[in-house]
């Protein structure tokens, strides 16, 4: 085991400068705070039990934001957010935001936790296999996903029922007379993304139709992949005449896709999103499109981390949250 006086003469610090960097006390300089926070990973160095008791905790929250552009500016991260964060406040923690640049996620979530910098951390973009939840359950270390946990780890979490959601969404499409509906996807390696096609296949499957794969496109996040999608699903033999879009992103351009090739979207092709973004109501037409409840869903994860870390005997649980479908011109019945 490494001690503190190893990883002051790595950095080439006092044992002091040492302390206050993993205590998030003192005066520090940024370049000398990561030298420290440098050999602290290149050493393992893990501070003992006792002190860490005599330390206390940090009473910050952390939460890894993947690098992605635009992240910071999407309003639904900011809507989660502010629930998160005034969730925190309420019960004394602070939020601290990280993003993971050219680090590596895995060590940089263990590191965070272990030099005492936060108490906790909240998992945004959860992957099917995600290797920061695994690597917080095998530690034993505090965290919260915020979306499907991995199959392997029983990790605490809080999400929306995606599965329920696309099959409502479905539903409301399907009672339009649309029979050929096409999806546009999440990425498949989000966790996300496989709840939301179970609940289009469940729709056809209970509506007694096939499920055509020439109606799936799967797509990345951004509006222009909703607008290149709508490119494949309009050049097959039978174009859809509903579309379920997996994300609102996906869907503004999916509209854009369809005005562009001559078409009035909720009159010769319907289209649902998922989201629900303030943008929806001022869309041309506006759009249908399944509210998340996203500022409860900030809300909740706080509390169930708090929770956590606090051991508390009655702690929150997991929890799976509800979408609900707001129905706007965007969605019409289908022609002939």
């Amino acid at each position: 085991m490494a001690t503190i006086k190893q990883v002051a003469e790595l950095a080439d610090v006092s044992t002091a400068t040492v302390s206050y960097v993993l205590n998030g006390t003192g005066s520090v300089t940024a370049s000398t705070r990561q030298r420290v926070l440098d050999a602290v990973a290149q050493l393992n160095y893990q501070p003992s039990h006792a002190a860490r008791s005599m330390r206390g905790r940090s009473h910050t929250l952390g939460l890894m934001l993947p690098v992605q552009p635009g992240r910071l500016s999407d309003p639904a991260l900011a809507e989660m957010l502010a629930g998160l964060t005034d969730a925190a406040a309420a019960r004394g923690y602070y939020v601290l935001l990280t993003h993971l640049g050219e680090h590596d996620d895995v060590e940089l979530c263990l590191q965070l936790i272990r030099t005492g910098r936060v108490d906790g951390l909240v998992l945004l973009d959860m992957q099917l296999d995600d290797a920061r939840a695994s690597a917080l359950c095998a530690a034993k270390l505090p965290h919260v996903c915020i979306g499907p946990p991995p199959a392997s780890c029983a990790s605490p979490f809080v999400m929306v029922d995606g599965r329920a959601g696309a099959y409502s969404a479905m539903q409301h499409l399907l009672s339009f007379k649309h029979r050929r509906i096409g999806l546009i996807q999440l990425p498949s390696e989000l966790a996300e993304s496989e709840p939301r096609y179970l609940g289009y296949a469940d729709a056809l499957a209970a509506a007694g139709l096939a499920l055509d794969p020439g109606l799936i496109v799967e797509a990345g996040r951004s509006e222009e992949d909703g607008y290149q999608a709508v490119g494949e699903l309009l050049n097959i033999p039978q174009p859809p005449t509903a579309i379920l879009a997996c994300s609102d992103e996906l869907a503004f351009g999916a509209m854009h896709a369809l005005n562009d090739a001559g078409l009035v979207v909720g009159r010769d092709v319907s289209i649902v999103g998922f989201d629900d973004l303030p943008l929806a109501t001022h869309t041309n037409p506006t759009l249908t499109a399944l509210r998340q409840p996203r500022r409860a869903v900030g809300e909740y994860g706080a509390a169930l981390l708090a929770d956590l870390i606090e051991q508390r005997t009655r702690a929150a649980q997991s929890a799976t949250l509800q979408s609900r479908l707001i129905v706007r011109r965007s969605t019409g019945p289908a022609l002939g």
